[in-house]
């Protein structure tokens, strides 16, 4: 009958058995996989200290890493271990450490936290130690602590003491080699006065040179008494500080480098006659701070070397010879010709005038009364003043000029009439007063005796005229001599240096 049953109904018997199996052998494959990976899960199991969740606000518990079984240390040798640790450190005060059954309770005081949580670190990992109960509570510290200051002043005193013989080895650096700057800086001096004539530039290569020697000085003694930060940070801040002090000086700076180009450069030298910037007058020395003048008023002026290097720098010494020019006008009715050839005589019969350049004797312009003729003459400023030989000149054109009934009239006065003023005499009335005496022309005989007494008078003036100098002019050299020793140098001037020639 069996074999006679459609093959659904066998099916599903067959499967009806096998449902029940299948759900036991499920149940027990599962119950074997959790229990194999439960042993699994411990012996792979990291050997890591494990904590425990703290419970509300409690510290968390270490766990050994292994608990022995039977362990090798006993717990008084444990304890005794710790203690000696905790004792060494300096740490902890009225330490205590109790071992029981593996357990080691911390008791005591610790100075910091960190030092707390050492103790307890050390001692889990102690052996044969499987907990740790710290009860190690921490020192509060006061709250005006001055042992921290204290400790401090100590080990810099310490460090102090220590550095006295360095510092003292590079006092002595310093000292020496201050003094073999001095002697490079001379010897440099005296090798570049062979090489330059500029004072100043003597000096300022010798300075420089000592400058240098003395740097490296301070860098060594830096360097032994071991400040070599220090030494590095001033040689980099050398130039900073240059800096610093040039935009702090900077007319100061500007001045000095002004003298050295001025010194180098030579555009005039001592006793020139020289004007700069409206001043005149001649160089007594130059410094480092200005150019010092004296002027013909008899003044002593000093102008900044960098007005005097920027300015314009007229210099009349630099040639000897200058030329003088003045006016003069004659009348309409004298011959022109006649004024030249008076006037170039005197020029060319003085001795304080130049034969060449030749001088001249120009018509100038036509006025509303004179013709005005422009005299030019050159003169040897280096022997003769230029205010001595114009003041003779003119007065001699002057005197020749009136000798030969030439006018020269001054036409913002005077009234010319071309055609003449006709005047109309009544001859009955000029004899009368002729025949008949009166006060009138008494007074009149005395006007004309004292007017021929003034003609005489000027006939002596005019044989003085002739005289190449009078006695107001004194003689004619040069009065650069008179101006330096009337201005000479006084105590603010006297210990300076002069950087020309």
């Amino acid at each position: 009958m069996n074999a006679h049953r459609p093959l659904s109904k066998r099916l599903s018997s067959r499967i009806a058995l096998m449902l029940p199996c299948m759900i036991f052998l499920s149940i027990v494959a599962f119950a074997t996989s959790s229990g194999n990976s439960q042993d699994t899960a411990g012996d792979n199991a990291a050997p890591e200290t494990a904590t425990v969740a703290p419970k509300d606000d409690e510290a968390p518990v270490v766990v050994t890493d292994k608990v022995e079984v039977e362990p090798v240390n006993s717990d008084e040798k444990i304890a005794t271990r710790l203690s000696e640790i905790y004792r060494a450190t300096k740490w902890f005060t009225d330490i205590e450490v109790r071992v029981d059954g593996g357990v080691a309770f911390l008791r005591g005081q610790s100075d910091t936290e960190k030092h707390r949580d050492w103790a307890e670190a050390t001692a889990i990992k102690t052996s044969d130690v499987v907990a740790v109960v710290n009860q190690l509570s921490v020192i509060e510290k006061p709250f005006w602590n001055l042992s921290p200051a204290w400790e401090s002043m100590v080990q810099l005193a310490r460090e102090t003491t220590s550095l006295i013989p360095l510092m003292v080895v590079a006092m002595a650096i310093v000292v020496i080699s201050y003094y073999v700057s001095l002697v490079v800086g001379n010897l440099g001096r005296r090798v570049a006065g062979h090489r330059f004539d500029s004072q100043l530039l003597v000096q300022v290569t010798g300075n420089a040179i000592a400058v240098v020697v003395f740097i490296v000085g301070i860098y060594v003694a830096l360097r032994v008494s071991g400040l070599t930060r220090l030494a590095v940070t001033l040689l980099g801040g050398t130039g900073l500080v240059g800096l610093a002090l040039g935009f702090a000086f900077r007319d100061i700076v500007e001045n000095y480098l002004a003298s050295i180009l001025i010194s180098l450069n030579h555009p005039f030298r001592v006793g020139d006659l020289i004007e700069v910037d409206g001043a005149k007058g001649f160089v007594r020395m130059v410094t480092t701070r200005g150019t010092i003048l004296n002027t013909l008023e008899g003044n002593q002026m000093q102008i900044p070397n960098s007005t005097v290097y920027k300015s314009k720098v007229l210099n009349f010494t630099a040639t000897p010879l200058m030329r003088l020019e003045f006016g003069v006008g004659i009348g309409f009715d004298d011959s022109t010709t006649q004024a030249q050839d008076l006037i170039m005589r005197v020029l060319e019969n003085h001795s304080g005038v130049v034969k060449e350049p030749a001088p001249m004797v120009l018509v100038d312009s036509l006025g509303s009364a004179t013709v005005n003729l422009k005299v030019y003459y050159w003169f040897n400023q280096t022997n003769h003043s230029g205010l001595k030989v114009g003041s003779s000149v003119i007065r001699q054109v002057k005197q020749v000029l009136t000798e030969a009934k030439i006018k020269m009239p001054d036409e913002a006065r005077e009234v010319v009439f071309p055609d003449g003023v006709p005047i109309r005499i009544l001859r009955d009335q000029r004899s009368q007063e002729q025949t008949e005496p009166s006060p009138q022309n008494e007074d009149k005989n005395a006007d004309i005796s004292l007017k021929r007494n003034q003609v005489a008078a000027k006939s002596v003036d005019v044989i003085a005229d002739a005289d190449e100098i009078t006695r107001g002019e004194g003689d004619l050299r040069s009065d650069q001599d008179d101006v330096m020793n009337a201005t000479a140098d006084d105590e603010t001037t006297a210990d300076e240096k002069n950087l020309i020639a």
